[in-house]
């Protein structure tokens, strides 16, 4: 069974990063820990909101069936 990854910004300098979707924390403010989904970088994290996540996902998911 593969994990759904998405694609988000990597907060730095415009970069992106392929992440695993589910987060693997989540704060009551709605924010959500997400951890890296290239092999050897499992170590990298990215906090988003989860209303971003929910928008990347669907934007990905979007652009998947055109």
């Amino acid at each position: 069974m593969t994990q759904q990854t998405v694609v988000v910004p990597d907060g730095y300098n415009g970069h992106t990063a392929l992440m695993h979707a589910d987060p693997i924390e989540e704060w009551p403010d709605g924010t959500v820990k997400l951890r890296g989904a290239v092999p050897g970088k499992e170590y990298l994290i990215r906090w988003i909101g989860k209303d971003q996540l929910v928008a990347l996902i669907e934007a990905q998911r979007r652009e998947n069936h055109r």
